[in-house]
């Protein structure tokens, strides 16, 4: 997750693709937002975005993890 913009598009994308990245470096698999927890998943980073709070955030990554 990150609350910079260093592009124009794809933020998130690369944030996530980084995110996974450190996962698998550190011996966890990759996360993936599920087609029907995209609206959830944006909501929840518009929370995050004003003060960078993010438990809400990690909650909502925790609950993609494949079991």
């Amino acid at each position: 997750m990150t609350r910079e913009q260093f592009f124009f598009d794809g933020n998130k994308r690369t944030a996530r693709a980084m995110m996974n990245g450190e996962l698998m470096r550190h011996g966890f698999d990759g996360l993936s937002i599920p087609a029907n927890k995209q609206l959830a998943y944006n909501e929840a980073m518009a929370r995050f975005y004003p003060g960078g709070e993010a438990s809400e955030m990690m909650e909502f990554l925790a609950g993609c993890i494949p079991e």
